[in-house]
Parts: structure tokens; C-alpha cells; sequence
């Protein structure tokens, strides 16, 4: 298997002899989006990209050899759209992405999977249709919905609550990108609420739901060693969803 996996940082040749092991391309999508005071605009799209790490280290102990692609920055994000930095474009835009990216990597993998963390209602759905679509034209693409219950559940129960920028994010950042977490001002952050009750009351923004930082949950209760097990469980989600996809298809 090839040493270096992260695809954005191999030359053309390194790619063309990693893929005549057909590896997995494994697929971060992010979004830009505000994420409080402490945590870059970025997290979502690094967080997913430790996620397809730490997944592609999981499939190869099945022997199942993979690649990260580059990731997919762009998506939907109006809940956090009246904070500078957020960058949310429309559905349709969103889908065609999404969905094309995932046809032009069919081509050369032996399947996609999709590492995803941003939990935006609609943005879940554009993932959903790209998936469809990019499956009717042919790609081999699947992707692990962590909103449902089989996946909520091992994310633990700050997830559940609606983490945004709080302990689970925050302290998976503080895993994977400790300088980029802006350790004064999230260590000075309140306590909130999550997110979900606000969603199911039916919030459309972040400000509506009660979050003029952008953030909910609580920042300080984060911690790198949390972090690390927030991320076993984010790639065996991913291993598992790709092992059971590859199933299918056998």
C-alpha cells in the first residue's frame, strides 16, 4: 500500500501506481462556517479529513488499501450564513458538486466513501440526492448519515444534544489541529445548550436558536485526549460503512 494517501499531496505517477491496488477514495466534505470565537471557519472540512484518516487506517487492517481525495469545502450552511467567514451556497449548486465529484472519482476508485461531519438539516439532504444521483449515473459512492441512530449513538451524548463548536467539536480539533483552536478566548466561553432542542422548536439559524456566537454547548469541557476517542469512533463509522458498501457489491 502506498505510503502517502493524502492525494492532494502526490504527484500524478505516485497516484496512478497507488491505484493499481483500487483503493477506496475516501472523500472529506466540509463547509466554511462560522464555528465561535475559538475554532476556524475550516473545522468542519478538517475535522472530516481526520475522520477519512483515521478510517483509512481502519480499512487497510481489513487490507482494504485508500485514498483521501482533496476535500469538498463548499456546501450549504445558512444557519451560520449572518456570520462573516461563512460561505453557504445554494442546494442545487451543493448536489452538483457533490454528485459530479463523486462520478469523476468512481471512475478511478473502487468506490467513494464520504467522511462528513456538517449536520445542517439541508444539508444532509443535498448529500442524500448527490448520492442518488451520482449512484444512477453509474458512481459507486456511500456515505455513513451520523444524524441516524445507529451512528448518533456512538458519538456520545454531547453529540446528541446538538453539538456545534462545543466539547465534541472543540476537543476534536484540539486533536487534529491544536494551533489552530484559540485556546484564551475558548477557555473564557459559557456553557450553552446544544443545538437539537432549539432544531426541534423549528430554529433556522444559529442566532435564532439562542447562539449569537456561533457556537452551543460547552467549549471548555473539550480536551485532545476526548478528542482521540470522538475519532475511533468517527473511522469505524467510516470503515464500517465502506466494508459494508464494498458487501453489497461483492
Amino acid at each position: 500500500m502506498a505510503e502517502n494517501i493524502v492525494m492532494s499531496e502526490m504527484t500524478w505517477t505516485e497516484i496512478e501506481e497507488a491505484l493499481k491496488e483500487r483503493p477506496v477514495g475516501l472523500l472529506p466534505v466540509g463547509a466554511v462556517e462560522a464555528h465561535g470565537p475559538h475554532l476556524p471557519v475550516s473545522a468542519d472540512t478538517v475535522i472530516a479529513t481526520e475522520m477519512a484518516r483515521r478510517g483509512a487506517e481502519k480499512l487497510k487492517e481489513h487490507g482494504v488499501p485508500s485514498l483521501i481525495l482533496p476535500p469538498v469545502y463548499f456546501t450549504v450552511a445558512d444557519f451560520g450564513a449572518s456570520f462573516p467567514g461563512t460561505l453557504s451556497i445554494p442546494a442545487d449548486t451543493a448536489v452538483a458538486l457533490l454528485r459530479d465529484v463523486c462520478i469523476a472519482a468512481s471512475k478511478r476508485f473502487r468506490c467513494v466513501g464520504l467522511a462528513n461531519i456538517h449536520l445542517e438539516p439541508q444539508h444532509i439532504e443535498c448529500v442524500k440526492k448527490a448520492l442518488e444521483e451520482a449512484t444512477k449515473a453509474g458512481a459507486s459512492a456511500c456515505y455513513a448519515d451520523l444524524s441516524r441512530k445507529r451512528w448518533a449513538e456512538t458519538m456520545g451524548p454531547v453529540f446528541q444534544l446538538g453539538d456545534h463548536a462545543g466539547a465534541w467539536e472543540t476537543s476534536l480539533m484540539m486533536a487534529a489541529a491544536p494551533a489552530m483552536v484559540r485556546e484564551r478566548e475558548r477557555i473564557s466561553l459559557p456553557p450553552l445548550d446544544g443545538l437539537m432542542p432549539a432544531l426541534k422548536k423549528g430554529a433556522k439559524t444559529f442566532v435564532d436558536a439562542g447562539g449569537e456566537d456561533a457556537y452551543f454547548g460547552d467549549p471548555t469541557a473539550a480536551s485532545a485526549e476526548d478528542g482521540d476517542n470522538y475519532y475511533e469512533s468517527l473511522g469505524e463509522v467510516l470503515c464500517v460503512s465502506v466494508m459494508e458498501h464494498l458487501g453489497s457489491k461483492a
